[in-house]
């Protein structure tokens, strides 16, 4: 004798109905088209659960496997990552596959995938998925893979294993479908928001606890000018985010107490890959310190470079697109923006970018403030013109050849490349790294030709002043590769 359904039982089986044979991570059913993005409970939970035990320098490979989904990822499909003390960011691009079983598809037609990790510690992680390329009419599903039993409550979804509990809740798009669970092969997954059109875009909130008795985070989330802001109280934190889309632009993020004391004051997210081993997390406290709590290294003398600004004034240098490397709090970006320059700078100290950010404002000029090491920078397309003062005097003795590839690929034949650097000639000692007028020509012979090479001098804090002895140098970009 059959027995009767409830009716919303059978709407859920309906609606689920296409998806009760999931398919691997990223695969679509035949004939559907349906892209799926694939979130492991596993790797939430055991992130969480060595969160306060781990070593720096060690989640690298953790976060990888979180923002993959479990599909295969390259080195280079990681475009963004860095951990500290209050967070841990990561932007990867898996591989995805989303056509229709057994149909080719047009190269680079294929769908793009881009997710971003935020795990603001202790314990909560906001999961950002952007999908674009899509034709019309083809579904995006987003999937948390439990491992085991899952129960849906509203917006939210909840998975225990043993006495920690994960509990994920949509923020964005804030209406849409309902989450569903279905089982495949005795597992539990669940479907969240299928979206059609070209580009599709979600927020999660996963908060993974130990104990059922812990509080949840409380968090407000809202669009402003097509980029989210999101307020998250988090136990003694308060984390407020800057998140707009990943195409155009990494955000920005800051840390208080609930009193509304500063922990970390509102600087940029990674644009890149940052040093990740211990070693390179010391590198980058010892830059970044010196910025911090107001603080003005020796090297930010206050104004912009006396030469750079002669380059400009004599016509050498005309307005352009234009990427500085090693920017610091940002003096000689921000004149160059001024003289009409597009502006992008780069810096690997994150304090120093926060106040190069407040300085650009107040100035009312814009720059696209990346933080990123510029021995592995974004992706970016060649620029006109690159500047770089102090900074491959620098990273010369750690990597000249990394230095060399990285102007390479951010320029083309015809690019301008300005180095004010150290130079070898000076007889004091201390002061700035140097390099000899060999070196300069061994590093760069082979892509670009010598306009001007001379000796100058570095700019004091005291106008007029002449501190070390420098190098100008000021070369072309040599034509083919």
């Amino acid at each position: 004798m059959l027995r009767k359904r409830p009716v919303r039982s059978m709407l859920a089986v309906l609606f689920c109905l296409p998806l009760l044979a999931l398919p691997a991570a990223g695969q679509a059913p035949a004939g559907s088209g349906r892209v799926t993005l694939p979130l492991r409970a596993a790797d939430l939970f055991e992130i969480a659960r060595t969160a306060e035990t781990a070593e720096p320098g060690t989640a690298y490979q953790g976060f990888c496997r979180l923002a993959s989904g479990g599909l295969p990822l390259a080195d280079r499909d990681v475009l963004a990552f860095e951990e500290n003390k209050w967070f841990v960011s990561i932007v990867a691009s898996p591989a995805l596959a989303g056509g229709p079983a057994g149909e080719s598809q047009p190269a680079g037609s294929s769908p793009r995938w881009t997710r971003r990790v935020l795990f603001l510690k202790p314990s909560v992680f906001v999961i950002d998925d952007e999908v674009a390329g899509m034709g019309l009419g083809r579904p995006v599903a987003f999937s948390l893979v439990p491992g085991g039993p899952a129960e849906a409550r509203g917006r939210m979804i909840r998975v225990t294993q043993g006495d920690w509990r994960l509990t994920s809740t949509r923020l964005w798009p804030p209406d849409g479908v309902l989450p569903q669970v279905v089982e495949s092969g005795g597992q539990a997954a669940r479907v969240d928001v299928p979206w059609s059109g070209g580009q599709a875009r979600a927020v999660q909130r996963v908060f993974v606890v130990r104990g059922e008795r812990a509080r949840g985070p409380r968090l407000q989330i809202e669009e402003k000018e097509a980029r989210l802001h999101a307020e998250l109280v988090s136990g003694d934190r308060v984390f407020r985010l800057t998140l707009p889309k990943w195409s155009v632009s990494a955000g920005e993020v800051a840390v208080a107490d609930p009193g509304g004391k500063s922990l970390l004051d509102s600087r940029p997210l990674p644009a890149g890959v940052l040093p990740h081993t211990a070693e390179g997390l010391r590198l980058i406290e010892r830059w970044d310190s010196a910025y911090r709590g107001g603080g003005r290294p020796g090297w930010d003398v206050g104004r912009p470079a006396s030469d750079l600004v002669q380059a400009v004034e004599s016509g050498t240098l005309r307005p352009c697109r234009v990427v500085e490397l090693g920017c610091g709090s940002g003096t000689n970006a921000i004149y160059l923006a001024e003289k009409g320059f597009d502006v992008t700078a780069m810096d690997i100290a994150p304090a120093a970018l926060g106040v190069a950010g407040q300085k650009a404002a107040k100035a009312g000029v814009k720059v696209r403030w990346l933080l990123a090491d510029v021995l592995a920078p974004p992706r970016l397309e060649p620029f006109e013109l690159i500047f770089d003062r102090g900074c491959y005097h620098g990273v010369r003795g750690q990597n000249a050849a990394g230095y060399v590839e990285t102007v390479r690929r951010l320029s083309r034949p015809g690019t301008l490349l300005l180095i004010l650097a150290g130079n070898a000639n000076e007889k004091s000692s201390g002061g700035p790294p140097r390099v000899t007028e060999a070196q300069l020509r061994g590093d760069f012979s082979k892509l670009f030709d010598f306009v001007d090479l001379r000796e100058t001098h570095f700019d004091t804090p005291t106008p007029g002043g002449k501190g070390a002895l420098a190098w100008f140098a000021l070369l072309k970009r040599k034509g083919g590769d």
